[in-house]
């Protein structure tokens, strides 16, 4: 039988829910998008895939939520190479509707990897500690 979970901290808290928000708003900006591409004549293939990006984001944000509350590392890991990736870029090019996105995204990242948020991933996914050696010796 599995052990039950230790209590999730305030800072994995907020960035679920953080993480929920940035989901729907991209949600919001793919629908603007796709629905900006239907009227329009010019850049509709541009308008397509930045929506149909989004959209895959928003999902792929989505299905990792739960293993992010569960304390699944790889979740961690790959919502904080998401949020970096998109992230950065976006904040750097100053894109005036996608900033506040981007920001929210470099918020959650920091908020995964804060010390209280760590230390619950070590509780449910224990990472073994790396002992020295040196070279040449078993």
């Amino acid at each position: 039988m599995a052990k039950p979970l230790p209590p999730r901290p305030f800072t994995l808290r907020a960035a679920v829910v953080l993480w929920l928000v940035i989901a729907v708003l991209l949600l919001v900006a793919a629908g603007t998008f796709i629905t900006s591409a239907a009227v329009q004549d010019l850049d509709r293939a541009g308008f397509i895939g930045l929506g149909a990006l989004f959209g895959a984001l928003a999902v792929l944000q989505l299905l990792l939520l739960l293993p992010l509350r569960r304390g699944r590392r790889s979740a961690r890991e790959l919502l904080s190479t998401i949020g970096i990736i998109a992230g950065v870029p976006i904040v750097v090019r100053g894109t005036p509707g996608l900033s506040l996105i981007a920001g929210a995204m470099l918020v959650a990242v920091l908020l995964m990897w804060l010390p209280q948020t760590s230390d619950y991933f070590q509780l449910t996914q224990p990472k073994a500690k790396k002992r020295l050696r040196l070279p040449g010796s078993r």
